[in-house]
């Protein structure tokens, strides 16, 4: 069983201190973790060596949006990729779970997933890098409950002309703490992660590491100090946070705020410090094309939310 503790603990961040309260929790309600353990097997099964096993555990950032009721977990494209490419080098996933709740004071037991059997789209090529995973309405369902919120058509559309900042969510490797235990093809995973909303400065001079032909966007990310389980460190790296969303948020007055949803993170470079993501209307024009031609598949996906129990 896997077991999480998905309570956001990186807070302590002068950016963040200077905006209204609940500013972390309006974010931390849309994003998701994408957790699975796979290992090595052989075309005999598993072994009694549990270095031939080799359990690997993940636990990615991703985030919920709606569109025409239907509820899908976007991540990156080369996160899907990868995991395509260990499949098929010869392992399997053992299990995989949905970590919600970040946006509560509680911890919920996560939620079974089946990835690897689960609709799935990506693509990671020429600047584009996104990854779709419809959401069935069970597992929509047991998100709400969570306390889960997908983004709707308004959180990318009629954005303010001035901006007071955009923010990066995501789970890095840096402030997460995943233990694996094994014994043949059974493995148990412990995942606590840490969640900071990153300021980030835009940029319209990126390395040229990072540009292609491809529209993204780029911006600049601070050295950050963070708490993580009772533990200070300074977050000098983004690994494990792309999938994550990028938000641009304007103040419109002392208590009050608004906020976009502009693109999916996708790499970056670190000696710049410079990230790049992929702008999300591409990625929303992508999902009608793929309602219209998966129509049977997605048949019953939509998302009823009325009477929706709360879990506590």
């Amino acid at each position: 069983m896997v077991r999480a503790d998905p309570i956001a603990k990186m807070t302590k961040n002068p950016h963040i201190a200077e905006w209204p309260p609940g500013f972390l929790y309006a974010f931390s309600r849309h994003i998701v973790s994408l957790s699975w353990l796979d290992a090595s097997i052989d075309t005999d099964g598993p072994t009694d060596d549990p270095d031939d096993y080799d359990p690997k555990a993940f636990s990615i950032s991703a985030f919920v949006i709606s569109v025409r009721d239907i509820w899908f977990l976007v991540t990156a494209g080369h996160i899907l990729r990868d995991l395509d490419s260990r499949l098929k080098a010869g392992r399997r996933i053992v299990k995989s779970r949905l970590i919600d709740g970040f946006a509560s004071q509680e911890s919920f037991p996560p939620i079974p997933f089946m990835l690897g059997d689960a609709l799935q789209w990506y693509v990671f090529e020429n600047g584009l890098d996104y990854a779709l995973i419809p959401l069935p309405p069970t597992f929509a369902r047991q998100l709400i409950a969570g306390g889960v919120s997908a983004l709707t058509e308004p959180a990318w559309t009629d954005m303010a002309d001035s901006l007071d900042g955009y923010f990066l969510l995501g789970f890095p490797d840096q402030g997460a703490d995943i233990t694996v235990t094994s014994n043949r093809a059974k493995g148990n995973v412990k995942v606590s992660l840490g969640m900071p909303l990153l300021p980030i400065q835009r940029v319209d001079d990126p390395p040229d590491v990072l540009k292609c032909d491809t529209e993204r966007f780029y911006a600049r990310v601070p050295i950050t100090a963070g708490n993580v389980d009772g533990k200070s460190i300074t977050l000098t790296d983004i690994d494990g946070m792309s999938g994550g969303p990028i938000f641009a948020v304007k103040r419109t007055d002392t208590d009050r705020f608004r906020y976009w949803l502009v693109a999916v993170q996708s790499g970056w470079a670190p000696k710049s410090r410079v990230l790049a993501a992929c702008p999300i209307q591409p990625l929303v024009d992508a999902i009608g094309t793929c309602i219209d031609a998966h129509d049977a598949e997605l048949k019953g996906h939509e998302v009823d939310v009325d009477d929706v129990e709360y879990r506590a």
